[in-house]
């Protein structure tokens, strides 16, 4: 590795107190509602609205595209340091503006819309409107979600310098995130659903307003929670000064010439490939539970909480695990042993045949869900620690705006991959339980043998790439205080 010279600075470092933490792990906690509410605009679009599942993709596609194009514009933006950027922070004003925005699309996106009964648009002339205000508003969402979160991963690199304080923060995690988070997301969203009466016995729709009911409720509760975690995301005065004379004295590399660093860093490549896992599983568990759950086994929506309270029950017990393992084999090892239980619990899916057997599979999958997520902060904090010390710059937003790039192909990706399956296995949204068993089965597929395969892909490449060791860990760390980075 390439010697570092020192930048000259003082680089106090103060541990973040227990009660930042915390305030930090609300966002945590209401983030994962606002992505499984917000992840409902594929059923939506197509049990509701009844619109074509390629028109769904369409809009997710269109989604997609804009993400790419937004995210790096975002992360060079805010990875400069401007006047307003140093007397409130290099994050904090992006952060909050970002997590204002998306409360304001998630509930815009949902729209009631003039519906035929039992569901399905009343005019055709209506569905191309449908797809550009859903294409639209889906799309301003993520360039508010963008700003949050290019702003938030660089900043929480930054906050936690020490291994112990980022290996505290995912055992914290464990029980916001996996616990409190996975209640409120995956739990709340079909209670509510369920509540509002979106669809009948048959799958049909019963009340077209549920959806944006859902929308307002969740958006309230994400509103109340800013104030209380952006007490975490303020940056301490002594960061503020360090970072605004560091980019003054440390010469920012052009744009693309970032872009291509991060994608030659094994170890960045290496956690986004397991990230973009991670997303897809997450997309596609919430989205295709439910056409399961609906048409597959002709159960209530709110059914689908079984499957995920045992998903919840395995994610809180095995991140424990994966606390006591990072300390004791290290983050490597413990994130190669989640992602192979990942795809033994995935793969076995596909032999359930009720609720029952598909949330014992399902535990299966969680133990190995819970391992590999809850290492996912240390992971991310490592390999871009790693690519500071060998490079001397610090663009941690534009190296997540790449990850954010790839993690917004997911939506698109699992809709387009559900459409196919749809197509292969002769389903149709709008026939609700009237589906044949090869339809129903495909609805299976979907959610077991597919999200099998994109985990044991993510192991290969993970094994292969990533090479921050345990001991390795501690060395960096130190090696960046050294010499003022």
């Amino acid at each position: 590795m390439e010697e570092r010279k020192s930048t000259g600075l003082d680089r106090r470092y103060e541990p973040p107190s227990l009660k930042k933490l915390l305030a930090i792990s609300v966002n945590g906690i209401v983030w994962i509602m606002i992505f499984t509410a917000q992840a409902r605009i594929q059923i939506y679009g197509q049990k509701v609205l009844g619109l074509d599942p390629f028109l769904v993709a369409l809009y997710l596609a269109i989604f997609t595209i804009v993400d790419i194009i937004n995210d790096p514009l975002i992360a060079r933006l805010s990875d400069k340091s401007t006047k307003l950027t140093r007397r409130l922070g290099k994050r904090f004003p992006f952060i909050i503006m970002g997590n204002i925005g998306m409360v304001i699309f998630l509930i815009l996106q949902f729209i009631p819309w003039p519906l035929n009964p039992g569901g399905g648009l009343a005019d055709s002339g209506l569905v191309i409107f449908a797809v550009i205000w859903i294409a639209l508003s889906i799309s301003m969402f993520d360039i508010f979600q963008s700003f949050d979160e290019m702003n938030k991963q660089a900043l929480l690199t930054d906050l936690m310098r020490d291994q112990g304080t980022r290996k505290k923060m995912a055992l914290i995690e464990v029980f916001s995130n996996n616990l409190f988070g996975m209640v409120l997301g995956l739990l709340i969203i079909p209670i509510l659903l369920s509540s509002f009466n979106a669809f009948d016995t048959l799958g049909q729709v019963a009340n077209p307003n549920a959806f944006f009911m859902m929308g307002i409720v969740v958006g309230l509760i994400y509103a109340i929670s800013i104030p209380i975690f952006a007490f975490g995301y303020r940056e301490p005065k002594e960061m503020k000064e360090f970072r605004s004379e560091f980019d003054k004295v440390v010469e920012r590399p052009p744009f693309f010439k970032v872009i291509k660093r991060a994608l030659s860093d094994r170890n960045w490549v290496a956690f986004m490939i397991v990230d973009f896992q991670w997303a897809v599983i997450n997309k596609s568990f919430t989205v295709g539970l439910d056409f399961y759950v609906v048409d597959g086994l002709g159960l209530d929506i709110g059914v689908a909480i079984i499957p995920q309270i045992v998903v919840v029950l395995g994610l809180v017990i095995f991140g424990v695990v994966s606390y006591i393992m990072m300390k004791k084999v290290g983050t490597r090892k413990t994130t190669l042993i989640g992602l192979a239980i990942t795809t033994l619990g995935f793969v076995l899916s596909v032999f359930s045949t009720n609720i029952l057997t598909l949330s014992l599979f399902y535990f299966i999958g969680s133990a190995g869900i819970g391992m590999q997520v809850s290492a996912r902060s240390v992971v991310l904090k490592q390999a871009l620690d790693a690519s500071i010390l060998k490079h001397g710059t610090r663009e941690e937003a534009q190296y997540n705006s790449l990850n954010g790039m790839l993690r917004s192909t997911c939506t698109a990706l699992q809709a387009f991959i559900f459409a196919v399956i749809s197509f292969i296995f002769g389903y149709d949204a709008t026939l609700g339980t009237a589906n044949t068993d090869l339809a129903k089965f495909g609805l299976l597929f979907f959610i077991s043998i597919f999200l099998g395969i994109i985990s044991f892909i993510a192991f290969v490449a993970f094994w292969k790439l990533n090479n921050i060791t345990r001991d390795k860990e501690e060395i960096i760390e130190q090696e960046l205080l050294k010499i003022g980075r």
